[in-house]
């Protein structure tokens, strides 16, 4: 428990106060830390009484049974749970020292433990992400082990959550900016959710179901949604599942949230805050990419064509202005600051090309989902 690391603490802290050399044992009487950094990995002759004798020890310099294996001080043991984990050894005449040797000893026992509840605090932070991963990702055959560890850190598998995947860009997944993400992230949490880090991009927050503010997928899409521009990255995608309960149900809703985040990704990089409702057919365009690739790579290959022409990303644009714009043909124009007639001699080019006129709505529809099919599936 008493660590090098630790032990080189607790002397640099006390240094700074006492104009004192000051050594930390371990429960061996080595050296773990000194002010003489020459003494570290020596042997300490009166820590080791102190293990001993499970003691305090003073060494004055008068004593000639301590001449040449030890200087003047004080040495008080540092105890731990009722256990002796080492010992710290204050340099200097006793008399001279003995009035704050207890402050120092006290402090490096509160050190001590404050070192190890932090350890504990962190090491049940990962058996929690552990928990929450495997109910999330886990198979039938973990599943009561896994009910079992849930339950001892109490967290209640029945609960109402949805789940919000952050996604980085792969591009922007840096040291720095995912420890921004990951500091934006908790400021959306509370004491009854939680946030869990995936792979290296990503983070999973379970969010409780709170009435009546956030109780509906769409109020929480617009609550999001307003937290986003504070957010350390422009690009960031945030992908929402639907409200569920039980962990079978944040599953099904982590699940969701993955289909929402590749879905948005590949047709909209630019990032945002999204869910199956703003994706609409976008999301059933994906499902179906994945059920029936031959048939989408067949559907997506009509559009292919448009981006193969040779003024294949200007006729793309006009296409995406077109359909945004509900065919509305002066609409799109303007939005392209174009003239109507160079908008008409493009869609009629994208018929030429495909031999689907997306003036006519049966065909307009077959081109937005081999669009949408194409732009999945690259």
């Amino acid at each position: 428990m008493l660590t090098e690391q630790l032990a080189s603490e607790i002397v640099k802290r006390t240094m700074s106060i006492l104009e004192l050399n000051v050594n930390v044992m371990d429960k061996t009487g080595t050296i773990l830390a000194s002010g003489d950094p020459n003494r570290v990995g020596q042997l300490h002759h009166g820590a080791c009484k102190a293990i001993e004798q499970k003691q305090t020890i003073d060494i004055h310099s008068v004593e000639e049974s301590w001449r040449g294996k030890a200087k003047p001080g004080i040495n008080l043991p540092i105890r731990f749970h009722d256990d002796i984990a080492g010992v710290i050894g204050i340099t200097g005449e006793p008399e001279k020292i003995r009035g704050f040797s207890k402050l120092v000893q006290m402090g490096a026992e509160l050190t001590l433990e404050q070192a190890f509840l932090t350890r504990e605090i962190d090491r049940n932070a990962r058996m929690r992400d552990d928990v929450i991963s495997h109910l999330l990702l886990g198979s039938d055959k973990e599943q009561a082990y896994i009910l079992d560890r849930a339950r001892s850190l109490k967290i209640n598998t029945e609960e109402t959550f949805a789940a919000i995947l952050l996604s980085i860009p792969y591009h922007t997944a840096t040291t720095q900016p995912v420890n921004q993400i990951e500091a934006w992230a908790n400021t959306l949490v509370t004491e009854e959710d939680e946030i869990v880090r995936f792979y290296t991009n990503q983070f999973v927050i379970l969010k409780k179901q709170q009435k009546p503010y956030l109780n509906t997928n769409d109020s929480l899409n617009k609550w999001l949604t307003n937290k986003l521009p504070s957010a350390p990255i422009s690009d960031l995608t945030v992908a929402l599942g639907p409200f569920a309960s039980g962990f079978i149900g944040w599953r099904h809703s982590f699940e969701t949230a993955q289909i929402v985040k590749d879905t948005a990704e590949a047709l909209y990089p630019e990032g945002g805050v999204w869910d199956q409702q703003t994706l609409g057919l976008s999301i059933l365009c994906y499902r179906f990419l994945q059920a029936a690739n031959e048939e989408a790579q067949a559907i997506s290959s009509i559009y292919k064509k448009i981006l193969h022409a040779n003024d294949g990303k200007t006729l793309d644009e006009t296409f995406i202005t077109y359909v945004k714009a509900n065919g509305e043909m002066t609409k799109t124009a303007n939005i392209l600051f174009i003239h109507r007639n160079t908008l008409a001699y493009r869609l009629d080019k994208i018929h030429e090309i495909t031999e689907k006129n997306p003036r006519h709505l049966q065909d307009l529809i077959e081109l937005k989902v081999g669009e949408i099919l194409y732009k999945l599936s690259t």
